[in-house]
């Protein structure tokens, strides 16, 4: 503003002195002219021109203002544009800082809301856990105070047969014989199909063939002849038998289950020596080397089964064979050498013995395999104990010793649990059909939909 107020002083300034040297000049022209001329018709011209003149004049100052005027707006213009583009760029500025701060709050409420989330989680899976507790804790003694109080009902304590009344009766004055006679395994395979059928606790099943075996069988062979009939059921219930080529001509599984229960273990050998020759089959036939694998593992666990159904027949040779061949299909299976070494025991293989349940110490996860890992233990610690490896020794059948002591396996039973034995043993011809029966239900009811199906 204040350049163009000077520019327009300095030419106004300048155009006033022009202004006023030209009327100094015309003036004196004039008096010449007047004075020393006769011919007004000059003059008259003289004056003409001076009069275009200032017009000409006139028309550069208005120019000149006008230009003036114009070079004033767009310099007001450039100022405002400069202040309105600042001030926008500062107001930019500014939102962006009030975004990135509603941005924080938003984030922090997020958390907030999270945090609230997982505590309320947190809170309801503890108030679940207490609520599930409490409900056990509460039907523990609902069954304490059935017992008690209904006396006609069946009892549970471990046991899912007989009644309170009569074993009341039988348990009155009655104790433990001072000597248990001890039965073969072959003698308790009916025991051990009853237990299972009513459902009791395969731990507590060993307990009680232990007890039965005493010193005849090891705390290994029990639990392995336990799992090997279980395993036989669950592989019938599962239609394994049932999809086998000419699986017809084999025996039923319900039959040979039946016939296991009075310890002839043939028909049971049958199916099972069937299922693993099909699988290893399978296997051949596989190209997927992961696949092949887990197909020979699967056969090698039969095996194990087969064995140990072999075992219960005394069979030491053939429970060998298969034991080894469990070990060729897959060896890696801690589960195949523990039952190799127990074979090689039996043989009186003890050199052969010794590494197998090194294998089962090396492959063997405590998780998977906690008694053939104790199994393995309690037999290496006699190996070195013979070397004269004294401390190592102990260390082993400490380590065996505990394992055994916390599942109670040699634990004696009770008086009142022991008459229960005896009752389930007393009634087990009676209900032995209807056990089996509810054991190989699911088999059964396999065996009639794939009949169903083929007579569509």
């Amino acid at each position: 503003m204040m350049l163009i107020e000077v520019m327009t002083f300095s030419v106004l300034t300048r155009l006033g002195a022009a202004i006023e040297q030209s009327f100094g000049g015309a003036g004196g022209f004039f008096r010449h002219a007047l004075v020393g001329t006769d011919n007004l018709r000059m003059v008259s011209i003289i004056l003409l021109l001076l009069a275009f003149s200032l017009f000409l004049f006139l028309i550069v100052i208005l120019y000149i203002k006008s230009l003036l005027s114009f070079i004033k707006e767009n310099s007001e213009g450039f100022l405002n544009n400069n202040s309105g583009s600042g001030s926008a760029s500062v107001g930019g500025h500014n939102k962006d800082v009030e975004l990135e701060k509603e941005l924080e709050k938003e984030l922090e409420r997020d958390l907030e809301a999270s945090r609230i989330n997982r505590d309320m989680m947190e809170k309801k899976e503890k108030e679940r856990a207490l609520k599930k507790q409490q409900e056990k804790r509460a039907k523990t003694n609902a069954k304490e105070e059935a017992v008690v109080k209904e006396r006609s009902k069946v009892v549970e304590f471990d046991w899912k047969t007989g009644r309170i009344t009569e074993l009341d009766e039988r348990s009155a004055g009655v104790s433990l014989s001072a000597v248990q006679q001890s039965e073969p395994l072959k003698n308790l395979t009916g025991l051990i199909i009853n237990m299972l059928g009513r459902g009791i606790d395969a731990g507590k099943i060993a307990q009680t063939i232990k007890n039965k075996t005493s010193s005849l069988a090891s705390e290994e062979e029990v639990i392995q002849t336990i799992d090997s009939i279980k395993s036989f059921i669950s592989i019938a219930n599962n239609g394994k038998f049932a999809q086998l080529p000419d699986g017809q001509l084999l025996p039923d599984p319900e039959d040979a289950l039946t016939h296991l229960a009075h310890g002839r273990t043939d028909e049971c050998l049958s199916l099972m020596e069937a299922l693993i020759n099909a699988m290893v089959d399978k296997a051949a036939q596989t190209n997927m080397t992961q696949k092949r694998d887990l197909i020979f593992l699967e056969a090698s666990n039969y095996a194990c089964v087969f064995g140990s159904i072999a075992q219960i027949d005394q069979d030491a040779e053939l429970a060998n064979g298969a034991f080894e061949l469990a070990v060729e299909l897959s060896p890696k299976n801690a589960n195949a050498w523990s039952r190799c070494g127990d074979s090689y025991v039996d043989l009186h293989n003890d050199s052969k013995a010794m590494l197998a349940y090194q294998n089962v110490l090396a492959l063997g996860d405590v998780n998977m395999y906690p008694h053939q890992i104790a199994n393995a233990d309690k037999h290496l610690a006699k190996f070195y104990e013979a070397q004269g490896d004294v401390k190592k020794a102990m260390s082993l059948a400490k380590a065996s010793e505990d394992y055994y002591a916390l599942i109670g396996i040699d634990a004696l039973l009770s008086p009142k649990e022991q008459n229960i034995i005896d009752i389930i043993e007393e009634k087990q011809d009676e209900t032995m059909g209807e056990i089996i029966g509810k054991l190989m239900n699911l088999s059964r009811k396999k065996h009639m939909e794939r009949a169903i199906g083929q007579s569509i």
